[in-house]
Parts: structure tokens; C-alpha cells; sequence
């Protein structure tokens, strides 16, 4: 009889093909899988009883901000817990590289090589593997600051070498946040331009839109024109990828279906386009997302300057199309008031307005929470509509929580954290269980082979032997978060074991000492 370093005996096997479960086990060993079906001829030294368990490949995080979150906590419990062993972070144009000369930190590296080399060199472990984009806000900061200008031509070669340098060491791709300074700076030249670098390296061009409500399709178009023309002449372009995908103005709800024709249109015209979403009506970000883009220009200080000078009723003014009556600014629900206001915290916009500043003008309020947290506050938006939420489920994309790996001790969280961090991918099989989105089988492929194959890793995702042992196993009927808005630190439920690398992360509901996560690279 051979011998195997685990096995795991009488699970439904959903191996993330999309194809019916069945029942069988799985033999690992080295940290690959041996043998997927009857291992009866194999002994385990561990070995773990999931009979009316499903064991799935280690779901993958689609779209993330763990960045350097395990280089301070290596628990990844928030995901680890949902049964996630795989984060795609680097999102939204921000990534821990490149930094400018003079702003490199413990935090912010010249280089992905840089930033992987202090991880080594620091002993830094993390419980969940990453994989990183390289973000153009990162970049455009690094060559061309905070200023709201065209990249110069040398710029833009500049650009290019670095992109160049960080994919060759092996990020996925590149990440756009074309809502956030400095990246809402950049045309249409400069994003076609990097895209052509993303596209000789086979990755994938990532992009939080310009606008994800009242211009979503001119966001949408300016994206594929990524994918149209990065490519040499007679080629096809770049691979390009909405992130969370949503409609964000309640002004325009309901027109979800008109949004995914409009994708699929331009799929027909041979654009490579995908996306990703996650199951949640409420957005999370800076509270200067609210702010005209004119005083973002030199970035935080500069809108602080605005705020402080005669421009002032320009900034509020422009924060006033988001905040204009009292029902408006219950939507906003502060998150973190940067260390500088912790009162804020759990309080809506209308009542920090009204219940302690004493005015119902919630743009200024808005102001004075800028001015008060130096720009720093965070807030829960409360923006979607759960029909367009839904439709959008319901299509073939990848699922993400556009959050953080976070500890499971509420003392070590020092905000409010959307729930999304702690329950996304647990929520999403809820509502494919409970409102019949899908099968079992098809959502687990939207969080393990769909993910696999939208980013390059072609190691995880599927359940084969030679691929690498992550693995999930879990209740179907019992999976679910049990974060709330205001309750948000709670880990998922149903989740019982979890493997990464071939080593028990997560055990009988439990989390282990084991940090066997790596960086992944493409391909």
C-alpha cells in the first residue's frame, strides 16, 4: 500500500470544471495532488473524514487590497475562514510598487523584486497565497507625481520600462483606478501605451472605470479601447478586466441587462474582456471619492489646500452632487476616520451632520470631515441596487471582495471594515444556494478554474492530480458570513478544513499555525 502525506476520504468532489460533484477523495503529497477518486490503495499520514462534506479547489479571491496587510498580520483569517487560499491584490491602480524615490518604506518598495526580496529577507510568512497586479497610480506617481497633466513621451517610455520590469518579475498584470488620483489624470495615449507592454507579457489590463454609474458605458468603452489597440498591428489587444463590476448612482439602477450587452457586444467585436463582482449593495472607499477630481490635483495636501482656501465652496459644491438631502447622506456610513476622528466610526454622514456639527448641509459636513481626518476618513456606501446586484451574479464573472485578509480578533482591527473582507466569497455561495443563481458546481467555478484562468495561474483552481493542493472543504448547506455592516469582524461559517501548499491551514473549523502562502506568479 503507497503512502500519501494526507488524504481526504469521501467528499463530494467539486473539482472546479464546472462538471458534477462526485464522490471520491483526494491524495496529496509534497504539496500536490496525487490522486483524485477511490485512493483505497493509498494510506494517508493524516488523514480527513469529510463524508457529507464537499472539498473544492481553495477558492481564489479575485480582487483584493491585501497588498502588504499579511506583512502585519499573517493570519489572512478574514479569507482563510471562507475557505480562500488564493488573493489577487494590487487592485484599483494601487500596489506596494513602484514608489518614488525618497517615499520607499517598509511599505512601498522600488520594485516587485524589491518588495519580494523584503519579504524573504524580513522572515514576513502569510497564511493565504498572493498574487499582484502592478498599479499605474503607483507608477504614474512614481514618474509623474500627483499633478493632473499628460505623461510626456519620456514619461510615458519611463512608464513602460518599469511595468516591463515588475511584469518580467512577475506580476499578473496591470491594474487601472481610473477614479482615483493620480490614475483619473491619465488619457486615453498613455493607458493604451502600457496596455501594449501588459499585452507582450500575456497579462491582464485591470480597471476600477472612470465612472461605474451615470458615464458606465463611455468607462466601459475607454477600457476595451485598451483591449482594441494595445496589441501589434493585426493582433489582438490586451486582455482587459472590469473590476467590481457595479452600478453605483441610484439614478441609473436598473439598467444592469443594458450594461451586460453592452459588454457582450464588444466581446462580439473580438475585445478580450471579463470582469469580476461582488455580492454586496454597498461600496467601500476614501471619502474624497466624493470630491471633483480638479481638487485631487497634487493629490490629499492639495485638497486639503482647496479646502482651507478660497476654492472651498468650489469643493463643496462639487461634494454636493453626492450629499444633497438628508436621505442622501444616510447612504454614507463612516468606516474609519483616519486615527484622527474615531467618533466618526459607525456614524452615517447625516448623523455626524446633524447630531454633532448641528447643520443639515451634509456636503460641508462631508468638508469638515475631510479637513478634520486630513482626508484620511473611509466610509461604507451604500450606492447599489440588489436587482442590478443580482443580474450581475448571475453571469459568468469572477467573484471578489475588493477587501482586505484580516485578523480574526476584533482588537487587532482598528476600523470598521466593510463586511465584505470577512463573508464575500461565503456570501456569494449563499445566495447561489438560496436564490438559485447557479448550480453548486458553476459558483465554485466562478471562485476557483474562472479566476485561475482570467489571471494566469494555472496551477490552482482545479482539482488534477500535479496541481497544487489547495483545497477547501466545506458544508454546501451551511456556508455564509456572519459579518454585518456594524458587526463586520465575524468569521464565515461551514467552512471546516482548509489546505494550502498540501498543509492544514484551517482545521475542523479552526485555524491552524501553518503559513504556507506564496507569492504566484503568471503562468
Amino acid at each position: 500500500m503507497g503512502e500519501a502525506d494526507l488524504i481526504v476520504r469521501g467528499a463530494t468532489v467539486i473539482d472546479g470544471t464546472g462538471r458534477p460533484g462526485f464522490r471520491g477523495d483526494i491524495a496529496v503529497s509534497g504539496g500536490k495532488t496525487l490522486a483524485v477518486g477511490d485512493c483505497g490503495g493509498l494510506r494517508g499520514r493524516e488523514e480527513i473524514d469529510a463524508a457529507g462534506l464537499a472539498c473544492a479547489p481553495g477558492f481564489i479571491d479575485a480582487h483584493a487590497h491585501s497588498d502588504t496587510m499579511f506583512m502585519q498580520d499573517d493570519s489572512g483569517a478574514s479569507k482563510l475562514y471562507q475557505g480562500v487560499t488564493t488573493e489577487i491584490s494590487g487592485n484599483c491602480g494601487y500596489s506596494p510598487f513602484p514608489a518614488p524615490e525618497g517615499n520607499q518604506s517598509a511599505r512601498r518598495f522600488a520594485s516587485y523584486a524589491d518588495f519580494l526580496r523584503a519579504f524573504s529577507e524580513n522572515g514576513s510568512r502569510m497564511a493565504v497565497n498572493q498574487a499582484l497586479l502592478a498599479g499605474h497610480g503607483s507608477l504614474r506617481e512614481t514618474v509623474v507625481g500627483e499633478s493632473a497633466r499628460p505623461a510626456t513621451p519620456k514619461e510615458m517610455e519611463r512608464m513602460q520600462h518599469l511595468l516591463r520590469r515588475d511584469l518580467e518579475a512577475g506580476a499578473l498584470g496591470l491594474s487601472l483606478g481610473l477614479e482615483y488620483a493620480p490614475g483619473c489624470f491619465a488619457g486615453q495615449e498613455e493607458l493604451n501605451a502600457l496596455g501594449a507592454v501588459v499585452k507582450e507579457a500575456g497579462g491582464v489590463v485591470t480597471c476600477h472605470m472612470r465612472s461605474e454609474g451615470l458615464h458606465i458605458f463611455d468607462a466601459i468603452d475607454e477600457l476595451a479601447q485598451v483591449g482594441r489597440v494595445s496589441g501589434v498591428p493585426g493582433a489582438s489587444g490586451a486582455h482587459v478586466h472590469i473590476s467590481h463590476l457595479k452600478i453605483d448612482h441610484y439614478s441609473v439602477h436598473g439598467q444592469a441587462s443594458a450594461v451586460w450587452d453592452h459588454i457582450e457586444k464588444l466581446r462580439q467585436e473580438g475585445i478580450d474582456i471579463t470582469a469580476d463582482a461582488y455580492p454586496y449593495t454597498a461600496s467601500a472607499t476614501s471619502l474624497t471619492i466624493r470630491c471633483p477630481r480638479w481638487s485631487l490635483d497634487g493629490g490629499e495636501e492639495a485638497l486639503l489646500g482647496f479646502l482651507a482656501g478660497p476654492r472651498r465652496g468650489e469643493v463643496v459644491e462639487g461634494i454636493r452632487s453626492h450629499y444633497f438631502n438628508a436621505r442622501r447622506a444616510e447612504t454614507c456610513l463612516f468606516s474609519d476616520g483616519g486615527g484622527l476622528w474615531p467618533e466618526i466610526v459607525g456614524k452615517t454622514l447625516r448623523f455626524v451632520a446633524e447630531e454633532m456639527l448641528h447643520t443639515q448641509d451634509y456636503a460641508e459636513a462631508a468638508a469638515v470631515v475631510l479637513e478634520r481626518t486630513k482626508a484620511r476618513a473611509k466610509g461604507v456606501f451604500f450606492v447599489m441596487s440588489e436587482e442590478d446586484m443580482l443580474f450581475f451574479l448571475g453571469k459568468d464573472i469572477c467573484i471578489g471582495s475588493d477587501g482586505y485578509a484580516l485578523p480574526a480578533d476584533p482588537q487587532k482591527v482598528k476600523s470598521l471594515p466593510h463586511p465584505r473582507s470577512y463573508g464575500a466569497i461565503a456570501e456569494f455561495l449563499r445566495l447561489a444556494r438560496e436564490k438559485k443563481i447557479c448550480s453548486l458546481e458553476e459558483a465554485v467555478r466562478r471562485v476557483t478554474s474562472k479566476p485561475a484562468d482570467t489571471f494566469g495561474l494555472a496551477d490552482r483552481g482545479r482539482i488534477a492530480p500535479g496541481k497544487a493542493a489547495d483545497l477547501t472543504v466545506f458544508d454546501p448547506n451551511r456556508i455564509a458570513p456572519r459579518a454585518t455592516y456594524l458587526n463586520p469582524i465575524q468569521t464565515a461559517q461551514g467552512v471546516q478544513w482548509v489546505i494550502v501548499g498540501g498543509k492544514i491551514a484551517l482545521r475542523e473549523g479552526r485555524q491552524t499555525e501553518e503559513r504556507a502562502g506564496i507569492f504566484l506568479r503568471r503562468g
